[in-house]
């Protein structure tokens, strides 16, 4: 029976064997079309060696241990099936023979066998061999019945292994994969040529890794280093490349309000700065004037490392516009930020600070009502909130600049809502976490960059050392000449309680703070974490920060944006339990004042990777290690809204790759897109979160 050949797009329902069930469960894991199907590929390879004979397989030497996967072909000469004692499991049991031999095969809870086998069916078998009381057996083998079957999928040495999906067996994905390769077809190569050289055409490499060849390639299949895993990781690749070089296309296009400068307005933004700007500061903020002076509206991303300034940039950023009849908002991820930064700008505004307005969602009715009436009179032309700035009741003035610091937690659809106040704002959105080039293009590959790249002079450096806890004490012992010395300190825990980390024995925040009570009974102690009311969390940070209190003892709430440079030194209990970025970002709360600060990591496992810490302050260098360990996926501590979902490329492996193809596609959409190129980005677009292709 022939069967119609499909493209790529079809629904994978049209395929034989797709029950309703089935079809779900598919649908579930988010395979809806062929090219979804085929696109999911193996989770491993199994070598299934040579060809054994039954009566190769020696008995010995076994003693009931697993001797090892082998393949066998027979005949079936007897079939039983029955229900066992104790546990009362469907029992099906076969003796499969051939001219030098035979073999027990056992399978448990799988009564429909009794209906797919019988007596005289020919098999294919593979799996693991084990000593049972009644000699050699093999227990849930795969198996292939190779009279009714023209497949000759299973009988390669090289066996690819796919997840079971509810109803939807491996075995069962393996005939649909089959089916589809058979009736796929691609009408047009779209890749460019610099990028489809000497790499195999789309079907071609998927019948690679499907239907791996008899030939010793099972590392390269396990490593994804084959030329049929580039090809597809470039077709990925370059359509994500495709879909960011069409958007900032798109908006270059824009016209935007073109923010008018001139030498008074430099004087005026002269005069907020306390000290001289360093020279990645300058840069940054003459690359930002001259997209909010160019009539198109400004798309920037501005990342530096700890303590870089990235605050006094965004604030010269949203001076430029509020002190020419504008208003800027700086939107922070969490209340601990945003007064940390409003505590900030009133600092540097000086006299102009009423011109600056809190916005938070813990606010009283009537504070809140009155933050609204400046917000939206224009009276504050600097506002600084939380994700309260989204809510329909805020309304704007003359909304022309939006700045998000820390841009990853945010979603897409939050940051929709804030450009909708403001008509086409200018968007200026920060990063404190330092982006390895790869990530950035992946995930802010629209956006042009601005980096600072050094620290402002005067910044001590941070002693940074590491302890395994029966050496603790060295740890506490620095501590207290710290606070001998009139500093203080932070000490950070994992856990709020031992019940967040289920079986693995954590010393949670109260176990902490007991025992620094216990060390240091005469100092004052605050303990902060993100289960605490809005009003009490401020009103502990305030203590610390006025000096009133001596230790704060906190979770990660404290990561980004508390500043207080009287604290020198910072104890990190179970350092194991956070990503190399983020304990850079802790870092990064002391060595802001004039004297030497220490970082102290207490930890009795994965000490090589907690060693990076050791051995750089390079903020860079500690994130590109740390997306190397964790995957992009994790990188940020939570699930980046706006990071495309691969299926075959990896952003660590392929990141030379990407480069490659985010210059192709931007020649690409320079020179216009080949139909083809058009057709392949609208399936892709949802996928991989494309601009509207049109």
């Amino acid at each position: 029976m022939s069967f119609a050949l499909l493209p790529l797009s079809s629904k994978v329902t049209v395929l034989r064997g797709l029950g309703p069930a089935r079809a779900a469960a598919l649908q579930e894991a988010g395979i809806d079309t062929l090219r979804d199907l085929l696109w999911n590929l193996p989770y491993r390879y199994v070598d299934r060696g040579s060809l054994r004979s039954l009566g190769s397989l020696d008995m010995r030497g076994f003693e009931g241990a697993e001797p090892g996967l082998v393949t066998v072909l027979g005949t079936i000469q007897d079939l039983r099936q029955s229900t066992t004692r104790v546990q009362r499991m469907a029992l099906t049991e076969a003796l499969l023979a051939d001219d030098t031999g035979s073999l027990r095969l056992v399978w448990f809870n799988q009564p429909y066998l009794g209906r797919s086998l019988k007596v005289g069916d020919r098999l294919l078998v593979f799996g693991s061999l084990f000593m049972g009381r009644h000699g050699l057996e093999m227990r849930g083998p795969q198996f292939e019945i190779m009279e009714r079957s023209g497949d000759i999928g299973w009988v390669r040495r090289y066996l690819p292994l796919y997840r079971r999906l509810g109803p939807l067996t491996g075995r069962a994905r393996q005939k649909l994969v089959q089916e589809g390769l058979s009736r796929a077809h691609v009408a047009e190569d779209w890749l460019p040529l610099e990028l489809a050289q000497d790499l195999p055409d789309t079907l071609a490499a998927l019948r690679v890794l499907h239907e791996p060849p008899d030939a010793s390639e099972a590392q390269a299949l396990e490593d994804g280093s084959t030329p049929a895993h580039r090809r597809l990781a470039t077709e990925e690749l370059f359509a994500f490349s495709l879909g960011v070089a069409l958007r900032r296309a798109g908006r270059l296009k824009r016209r935007g309000l073109a923010v008018p400068t001139s030498p008074e307005l430099r004087e005026r933004l002269r005069a907020l700065l306390p000290f001289s700007l360093t020279g990645a500061q300058r840069r940054s903020f003459r690359e930002i004037v001259a997209d909010l002076t160019s009539g198109r509206v400004m798309n920037r991303l501005l990342q530096g490392d700890v303590g870089s300034g990235k605050t006094l940039v965004a604030l010269l950023s949203m001076a430029m516009v509020a002190e020419t009849g504008g208003q800027g908002a700086l939107l922070a991820p969490t209340e601990v930020l945003a007064r940390q930064h409003a505590a900030s700008f009133q600092r540097y505004l000086g006299a102009d600070a009423g011109a600056m307005q809190l916005l938070l969602g813990g606010m009283r009715a009537a504070e809140k009502r009155a933050a609204l009436a400046r917000i939206a009179s224009g009276e504050a032309r600097y506002v600084v909130g939380t994700h309260a700035l989204f809510q329909e009741a805020v309304a704007f003035h003359q909304l022309q600049l939006v700045v998000v610091d820390e841009q990853h937690r945010f979603g897409v659809k939050q940051r929709e809502a804030l450009k909708e106040k403001g008509g086409d704002p200018h968007w200026l959105v920060m990063s404190a976490t330092p982006i390895p080039r790869s990530l950035a293009l992946a995930v802010f590959g629209d956006l042009d960059q601005s980096v600072l790249d050094e620290l402002p002079p005067g910044r001590q450096p941070i002693t940074t050392r590491l302890f395994k806890p029966d050496l603790a004490e060295r740890a506490w012992e620095m501590m207290r000449r710290e606070l001998a010395e009139g500093r203080q300190a932070f000490v950070v825990s994992p856990s709020i309680d031992p019940s967040d980390e289920g079986k693995v024995q954590l010393r949670d925040i109260q176990a902490m703070e007991a025992l620094l009570r216990a060390i240091f009974p005469d100092e004052a102690l605050e303990v902060v974490h993100g289960r605490l009311k809005a009003d009490d969390m401020a009103a502990r940070m305030a203590r610390f920060v006025s000096g009133e209190a001596r230790i704060l003892l906190a979770t990660t709430v404290i990561e980004v944006g508390v500043d207080v440079p009287n604290a020198t030194v910072m104890v990190v209990d179970h350092a194991e339990r956070f990503g190399l970025s983020q304990l850079h970002q802790l870092r990064g709360r002391v060595g802001r004042g004039a004297h030497r600060s220490h970082f102290l990591m207490i930890s009795g496992s994965e000490t090589e990777r907690l060693q990076t810490l050791v051995e750089t302050q390079d903020g860079f260098r500690i994130a590109q290690r740390d997306l190397e360990l964790r995957g992009p996926g994790e990188f940020f501590g939570v699930r980046q809204a706006g990071l495309p979902q691969f299926q075959v490329a990896d952003l660590v492996r392929d990141r030379a790759l990407l480069s490659r193809c985010r210059d192709a596609a931007e020649r690409a959409v320079a020179l216009g897109l080949s139909e083809a190129q058009r057709d392949w980005l609208r399936r892709e677009q949802a996928r991989l979160k494309l601009a509207e292709i049109s």
